[in-house]
């Protein structure tokens, strides 16, 4: 347990201290911070980034208490530490309501609104979310426009509020564009890996070919692949697999490696240490504060390279463009020869089944790949050339101000903007 919890009262600058007595503690003279944040998940190491951050541009910086753990973190035994504040995500039981009772400063991660709500006024309790709606909305786009006309969802392994909001939403957006949509629910806690693996294959080798599946974070959209696989099903070309997080250790640990929705959780986290910042300092939120981590962009990786086309030729076009892309040398003709048909017809073929030149496509995907360094890499404007297949660094700069209006650093000082 936490042990005692200190009275507080603020002092004439708003800082919280401690009642003084005969039996006083010395008064605090920075802010000690309990974050019980998972660490084994991109979007809880992306929220902690943008704690730092925040905390590190303060005059007065912060003490905290953070163990690397995974979804579930216990309350620890900190005793006389004197916490002035705490982010957390909460599951219920007894951390739960000690925190919620606590009168502590407190900003919440997901909250199980469902479990809490019922207990506990969370009205006054800011909090981060997911913004389901954009993510869904983001996901369907893009599996639509890879051709996907059969779409399901798969659910996190734990029961979660946001995963059960995910799939709700994403089969009702299919619904509403007239297509149906498959869900594999949450599996018991008992059930072993192996056997999860073989009901899942089993379940996606029922349902149609041009199948897109949605998962709700990228561990499981990896089980999707590796059910496929043992399904004896192809990724992508019988079935198409996007996620959520955009972990790029768990994305490119797969074959093939899992697209995937990169999330903001960066700002939500510099938004939330602001947040609880003001509530240290004694200034109330607003009820109902929310933090709304939004979907910023698809990260597609080979997991939903090509498309659904009739055309196979165009098929094997897109994923050869897609393989091959960071070679500045691949040549239109190079494609063609490929697929082992003429130039002429390729290009008639793929301009009737895409609506764009190859040449086009080719350097869609390179600047397709272009944004995504920018936004998610440190590395210079000729290496992000390099690497999205543009021999030219201001060749790639010209080209990249007239496709997007700005210049490539000013788009990456947008993208991260706060």
């Amino acid at each position: 347990m936490w042990g005692s919890i200190p009275r507080q009262r603020k002092d004439r600058y708003g800082k919280i201290a401690h009642m003084r007595g005969k039996n006083a503690q010395r008064r605090i003279d920075h802010h000690r911070v309990a974050l019980l944040i998972e660490t084994s998940h991109e979007f809880g190491r992306e929220v902690l980034r943008g704690i730092r951050d925040y905390e590190k541009a303060l005059e007065n910086h912060w003490a905290f208490y953070l163990q690397p753990d995974g979804m579930r973190q216990e309350v620890p035994i900190i005793g006389a530490w004197r916490c002035t504040g705490v982010i957390a995500r909460l599951s219920g039981g007894a951390a739960s309501r000690m925190l919620l009772t606590s009168g502590l400063p407190l900003v919440l991660l997901d909250p199980h609104t469902e479990q809490l709500s019922k207990k506990y006024e969370l009205a006054q309790v800011p909090y981060i979310t997911t913004d389901t709606e954009a993510i869904v909305r983001m996901a369907f786009e893009h599996l639509h426009a890879c051709g996907c006309r059969t779409f399901a969802f798969v659910h996190s392994a734990a029961d979660t509020v946001w995963s059960v909001a995910r799939g709700r939403a994403f089969a009702g957006l299919a619904a509403r564009h007239g297509f149906a949509c498959h869900v594999y629910g949450t599996q018991p806690s008992a059930t072993p890996w192996e056997e999860d693996m073989r009901q899942m294959g089993a379940w996606l080798a029922r349902l149609p070919r041009g199948l897109g599946v949605f998962a709700a974070m990228d561990q499981r959209g990896r089980h999707v692949i590796e059910a496929c696989r043992e399904a004896g099903l192809r990724v992508p070309d019988d079935v198409m697999v996007l996620s959520v997080d955009n972990d790029p250790l768990l994305c490119e640990l797969c074959e093939p490696s899992l697209s995937s929705i990169a999330l903001d959780a960066y700002r939500a986290g510099y938004e939330a240490a602001q947040t609880l910042h003001g509530l240290m300092g004694g200034q109330p939120a607003a009820p109902h504060t929310r933090i709304l981590v939004k979907p910023t962009h698809v990260s597609r990786r080979q997991s939903s390279a090509s498309g659904f086309d009739q055309d196979r030729v165009v098929a094997g076009a897109r994923r050869f463009i897609f393989d091959r892309f960071a070679d500045a040398r691949v040549q239109v003709a190079e494609i063609a020869a490929h697929c082992g048909v003429s130039r002429r017809l390729l290009e008639t073929r793929f301009a009737q089944a895409i609506g764009r030149t190859l040449l086009q496509e080719l350097t869609e995907v390179r600047m397709e790949r272009a944004r995504t360094l920018l936004r998610e890499s440190d590395d210079t404007v000729t290496q992000v050339a390099a690497a999205s297949g543009f021999a030219d660094a201001n060749y790639f700069t010209k080209a990249f101000r007239q496709r997007h209006g700005r210049a490539p650093l000013k788009y990456r000082v947008e993208a991260h903007a706060i």
